[in-house]
């Protein structure tokens, strides 16, 4: 039976999908609005430049590339040329107000995405361990405990560095003890990726929220991952 976190997960990506395609709709629908107003040839181009990107695109968000957060920043930059263009330039506010829902569609895209789930923050440029932006976790799954560390906490989902193999929908049992503060919280593994050959595969978890004590405990390890992340910034500027 499916639970109301799957549920909700894939509501939110079919909401993803149809965010994508009426921005490429509104984007699309401006460009011919412009070829209609004054016909040139780099208009063309130009929509069929846009034309070809939507598959590119879409597939880096639908293998989860990084470059997709690459794209979408260009993306956004053209769109507000485009706004301030067609508004205080040329005058034609109907094509402006075109590439401003596309714009509006776009923001509403990326705030979705910006989640552990789908897009994980990893501390990439930090070599040394001891200095990156992660946790110590225990984590419990099958009846079997892993050690693992949290990486990303961020809208009531984090993400996990974990060897062991797990399955997507799997319910874990999560545990951190900092300080002598202990913090457990329940989850389920909504996705999984493995970016190299000998790294910890990277689960994003849903945390579940079915009671107000389950909140508190997320607001607790939410504290505790700041101050955590505080302590090793003190440290690492502490031995510059």
């Amino acid at each position: 039976m499916e639970s109301a976190l799957e549920h909700n997960f894939k509501s939110e990506t079919k909401t993803i999908k149809f965010l994508l395609k009426a921005f490429f709709f509104f984007i699309h629908l401006a460009i011919m609005t412009e070829i209609v107003a004054g016909p040139k040839f780099r208009l063309v181009l130009r929509l069929l430049f846009f034309l070809y990107l939507s598959t590119p695109y879409y597939k880096t968000i639908k293998h989860r590339y990084y470059t997709y957060w690459t794209f979408s920043a260009l993306l956004f930059v053209y769109i507000l040329f485009k706004i301030n263009e067609m508004f205080f330039v040329l005058h034609h506010a109907h094509i402006g107000a075109l590439y401003t829902v596309s714009c509006i569609l776009l923001i509403f895209k990326m705030y979705f995405l910006s989640s552990p789930i789908y897009y994980p923050r990893v501390s990439w440029w930090e070599y040394d361990f001891r200095y990156r932006d992660d946790l110590k976790v225990s984590v419990k799954a099958h009846d079997q405990e892993y050690e693992a560390r949290l990486t990303d906490l961020r809208r009531f989902a984090g993400c996990i560095a974990l060897f062991e193999e797990l399955k997507m929908g799997d319910e874990i049992l999560m545990n951190t003890k900092v300080d002598d503060v202990s913090v457990t919280l329940r989850g389920q593994v909504m996705s999984k990726r493995k970016d190299l050959i000998g790294r910890p595969l990277i689960y994003g978890v849903q945390f579940k929220f079915d009671s107000r004590s389950n909140k508190k405990r997320y607001i607790q390890l939410l504290r505790l991952w700041k101050k955590e992340k505080n302590n090793k910034r003190k440290l690492k500027f502490a031995q510059a």
